[in-house]
């Protein structure tokens, strides 16, 4: 019986709480312990004489044997993993080491401790599917995933580096792990330092870090990369970043073309608001010489002399030049900004043409030019901007004239072929040399006609090019020295018909019936000059107002039939001064006319948006601000 204070072996053997087997030298169980059996869930009768292998899942059998020849041939202690049947289940994973005992230099005996090692097996089964999972992840990530260890050089340690080196930096994670270098040296040198230092910084703070910067890659291309990373702590209590890599090159390009966007926008706005101060400006002062020159030509009291008729004319024809080279210059500014509104709409050719030839007719008297009649073959309408297509063909048809010979010759022709419509200019002038053709559409070259005293600015053909190209139409040329030359606008025809837009011209000198207009003024020179032009109407009662804040009481106390508005007003602008107006039920309704030096596109649109019946631009042209007056007011 062993003794209860020193156990014999046996006893050890049996009271182990180790699962212990003892084995014959053929690998048969001689003796086994009771921890073992609960583990194998078998008797120990059972287990007695059994072969080990045959307790072993077959396909373990060769490594468990492999083995245990390496541990005789060794005289050493091996371990194996197989699998075995055990209590309660189909099998688990055991550890099993083998002990030799030997005797003359054989061995006889095998002792055998096992352990059951299922969970381990699992967790450790279960790990390397989430790491096959995280690397074909990182691997299949647009960007690089890494592991950096901080250490005493500048570049540190890498740990990790995903597949997303290759594509990025140029190369393969292998190269990386080796040496940080073989991405750092992909860095623009200046960005490099920059990242360092922000790498340094976070390290110290054992804080996020971001960091943009530039890299060529393999294929020599710029590409802009952002690197985000955040500390850890390893097993050994050591710091660990873990960051991702990611190429921005796309949302750089997108911020930076925003940016354009923006300062392009300010820009253009600054330059239509420079545009529309110039306008005004300009305008103006040339408001009180075109206007006081055409009340001088009309006057009868007392009718000035053929000499004094002459100088005025001058005047307004030296003031009217002025004006169009303002307005060339304001319209070229606006279409090379993109900011000239087209609007496009049915447009009856026929219309348009006779009211080119009427405006024109008598500069063309003038030089000596015959005017034949239009010839509209099968045009009907076109699809164009009313105003700036009559602006293309005054352009075409006043050129014609002033490059004339006398006595010379110009046609207007239109015809329709298929789905477009062409307008044809044709002159008996000297006509054009090939070289010339070529500089036709250049910006302010004149092509040698101002040594000729040929009035012009050089750049109404410009205009006239751009305005065809923003109408979706076409513009042609042809010229012969010393015979003519031949302009062909081609535009789209319109789908619709419509009814024509040429009605009859208001007789001014027909009389008006009693009225009252109030006229807000800040500019005493203009204020002289509309008060001398509705003494034309003496039957018109004319009042004034010098600031918004003046208008809004003469408002009140003379309700006018008819608000004639200066819209840059010294207190406010026209707009502002609408607002009031309308805000209170008292003054709300008054029709609304502008009169301004600001002849920009948008503004007039605006004007007209905000129920202004029209809106006349300075210099004044007299008999136009009559007529625009006398249909307003025969409206009440």
């Amino acid at each position: 019986m062993p003794s209860p204070v020193l156990p014999d072996y046996l006893d050890c053997f049996q009271r182990s709480p180790a699962a212990q087997a003892i084995l014959n030298r053929d690998g048969a169980i001689v003796e086994i312990n009771e921890k073992a059996t609960q583990l194998l869930g078998l008797a120990r009768e059972a287990l007695l004489g059994r072969p080990v292998a045959e307790l072993i899942f077959e396909e373990d059998r060769g490594p468990m044997n492999a083995a245990i020849q390496d541990s005789a041939r060794n005289k050493r202690a091996v371990e194996v993993d197989c699998r075995m049947p055990a209590s309660g289940s189909i099998g688990r994973w055991f550890s099993v080491q083998f002990q030799p005992g030997f005797q003359d230099d054989y061995a006889v005996a095998w002792y055998v401790v096992f352990a059951d090692i299922t969970e381990r097996k699992k967790h450790d089964a279960w790990l390397t599917q989430r790491n096959a999972l995280l690397t074909a992840l990182s691997n299949n990530l647009p960007g690089v995933i890494y592991v950096f260890r901080p250490g005493p050089d500048k570049g540190g340690r890498l740990e990790f580096v995903s597949e997303g080196a290759r594509d990025m930096f140029g190369c393969t994670p292998e190269e990386a792990l080796a040496s940080p270098w073989a991405l750092y040296n992909r860095v623009v040198p200046e960005d490099l330092n920059k990242f360092f230092q922000q790498r340094d910084d976070a390290i110290e703070a054992s804080g996020r870090l971001h960091s943009e910067f530039r890299v060529r890659t393999g294929k020599g291309e710029l590409r802009w990369c952002s690197a985000d990373s955040v500390s850890g702590i390893d097993p050994d209590g050591q710091e660990v970043r873990c960051g991702y890599i990611s190429d921005i090159t796309e949302h750089k390009l997108y911020q930076e073309a925003m940016v354009a966007a923006e300062t392009a926008e300010r820009a253009s706005q600054a330059k239509s608001e420079f545009l529309s101060r110039m306008s005004h400006e300009l305008r103006t002062p040339l408001n009180a010489v075109i206007g006081f020159a055409q009340l001088l030509r009309i006057d009868t009291q007392p009718r000035l002399s053929e000499g004094q008729l002459r100088k005025v004319e001058l005047i307004e024809r030296s003031g009217a030049h002025l004006l169009a080279v303002i307005s060339d210059v304001l319209d070229l500014s606006r279409i090379e900004a993109g900011d000239m509104p087209i609007s496009l709409e049915p447009v009856h050719v026929d219309t348009v043409v006779l009211d080119v030839l009427a405006m024109v007719a008598e500069s063309a008297q003038s030089s000596r030019v015959q005017l034949a009649g239009p010839q509209i073959e099968l045009a009907s309408a076109v699809q164009a901007d009313r105003v700036r297509l009559r602006q293309i063909l005054v352009n075409l048809v006043s050129n014609a004239i002033k490059y004339n010979r006398p006595d010379g010759l110009v046609r207007v022709r239109a015809w329709q072929l298929g789905s477009s419509i062409s307008i044809e200019v044709s002159d008996t002038g000297m006509g054009l040399t090939p070289e010339q053709q070529q500089h036709l559409f250049e910006p302010f070259n004149r092509l040698g006609a101002d040594q000729k005293g040929i009035d012009g600015t050089g750049i109404g053909l410009v205009i006239v090019k751009r305005l065809v190209d923003l109408m979706r139409g076409n513009l042609t040329v042809r010229s012969v020295p010393l015979v003519g030359t031949t302009f062909t606008v081609e535009l789209p025809a319109a789908e619709e018909d419509i009814q024509s837009d040429h009605g009859p011209l208001l007789d001014l000198s027909e009389p008006s019936g009693s009225a009252t207009v109030l006229y807000v003024e800040d500019n005493e020179v203009n204020v002289v000059l509309v008060k001398q032009i509705m003494g034309l109407r003496p039957s018109w009662h004319l009042v004034v107002a010098n600031s918004g804040a003046q208008a809004l009481e003469r408002v009140r106390e003379h309700r006018p039939d008819l608000l004639l508005l200066d819209m840059h007003l010294g207190d406010m602008t026209g707009f502002e001064l609408v607002d009031l107006l309308d805000a209170d039920p008292a003054t709300r309704g008054i029709p609304k006319v502008a009169l301004s030096a600001d002849a920009m596109p948008d503004r007039v649109h605006a004007a007209r948006e905000k129920g202004f019946a029209a809106y006349i631009t300075k210099p004044l042209n007299v008999a136009k601000l009559l007529q625009c007056l006398e249909e307003q007011l025969s409206k009440r």
